[in-house]
């Protein structure tokens, strides 16, 4: 049975902010007005940016005309949202304290966001850190193809830009640090030798996937065809660190080929996941000449930031968007020529796409779509 994207709506940022209040002071692509009026404890920023995605007229629509049995995911990437408590009590124009504390919970809010597009028959949310909302198409096709979903509806969103978030990544050091780009000069990109590493990134994305039978009943006009998602972990003993042959993304790819049916060859057209770390540029590239031959690849992380679990989903709509222009985008920031992982726009290939993503813990995700279609 096929499953077919029909219904998006995505937010990312490309305003870039110096926050230098904070512990490890950093950039970051954000709304600032999500935190207006945040310490009056009565305004949540991840809900804020959710709102830029929950579009009441495609809410209304989805509740007043049901396809039939619905589901709703909710890809957080964390069980409950994470900036009203930071380990670190410096105050910083992030500091605010939430008071509605149950609907930090993401199966809460699930529930609420579920109500509005009137999905009752199933409620999930996924904590597969920044794989989350890719990971989530593996059960999107499986609600559809094995238990006779007619419609499930994603949302992806993530408390990205927040005191405790960016205290975790300076601690490990894997964003783009504001002291370490001083000293290199370098600037964010991906697969590439001077330039690297990624700021964080506010964004949220919503998917409406449907059935073969509900597209042929509406007469909707399919966005894409999701043919087969899969998601995989590699033999490892460090739980957060990668290996550099890439075996992780090489299972998920692998996977998603063999459920969609494909061979991989047909593949032409990749999303990577693209962090621009050290680890991830080697393993990721490894992976993805371990299987695939004939391809280009770009990544959106350094045009919008890490938008950590949201950013599987939210970068596959992008990229979709772009083929539509007649192009797949060059990699922002590339010092180096490269026909494959793109430093120039090129011409949309023939042939499938596929989109990846990895996830601290030792998460590796992958979909493979047909072109788009509209």
């Amino acid at each position: 049975m096929n499953v077919y994207l029909t219904q998006s709506r995505f937010t990312y940022s490309t305003h870039v902010e110096l926050l230098d209040d904070i512990l490890f002071p950093q950039k970051v692509h954000w709304f600032p007005e999500t935190y207006h009026k945040a310490t009056t404890g009565m305004f949540y920023p991840p809900h804020k940016v959710a709102e830029k995605v929950l579009d009441p007229d495609l809410m209304a629509d989805l509740r007043e005309n049901s396809a039939g049995k619905t589901a709703f995911i909710l890809a957080a990437g964390n069980t409950n949202f994470s900036g009203i408590s930071p380990h670190n009590k410096k105050p910083s124009r992030l500091s605010y304290a939430y008071k509605f504390l149950p609907l930090t919970l993401t199966q809460v809010y699930a529930a609420r966001v579920a109500q509005a597009c009137g999905a009752s028959d199933q409620i999930i949310t996924d904590s597969s850190a920044c794989a989350s909302s890719l990971k989530v198409l593996m059960d999107v096709s499986n609600l559809i193809q094995n238990y006779g979903f007619d419609r499930v509806i994603v949302l992806a969103v993530e408390d990205q830009v927040s005191n405790s978030v960016l205290e975790f990544f300076g601690e490990t050091r894997a964003a783009l640090l504001h002291e370490e780009e001083s000293k290199t000069g370098a600037v964010p990109s991906a697969f590439d030798s001077k330039n690297y590493g990624f700021y964080v990134g506010q964004g949220a994305a919503f998917a409406v996937f449907d059935s073969e039978q509900t597209v042929e009943r509406s007469g909707i006009d399919p966005i894409a065809r999701l043919m087969g998602a899969y998601s995989a972990s590699e033999v490892i003993n460090n739980a957060i660190g990668q290996r550099e042959d890439g075996q992780g993304f090489a299972q998920a790819i692998k996977g998603a080929a063999y459920y969609a049916d494909i061979n991989v060859e047909d593949i032409r057209t990749v999303k990577t996941h693209g962090t621009g770390t050290q680890s991830n540029n080697a393993s990721e590239s490894a992976g993805l000449r371990s299987v695939l031959k004939d391809f280009i690849a770009t990544a959106y992380k350094p045009r919008i930031g890490h938008t950590m679990g949201v950013s599987g989903l939210l970068e596959t709509l992008l990229l979709f968007e772009d083929m539509q222009s007649g192009f797949v985008p060059g990699i922002p920031n590339r010092s180096e020529e490269d026909a494959v992982f793109l430093s120039a726009h090129a011409p949309v290939p023939d042939g499938l796409v596929l989109s990846v993503a990895a996830g601290m813990g030792n998460i590796y995700s992958a979909a493979i779509f047909d072109r788009p279609c509209r």
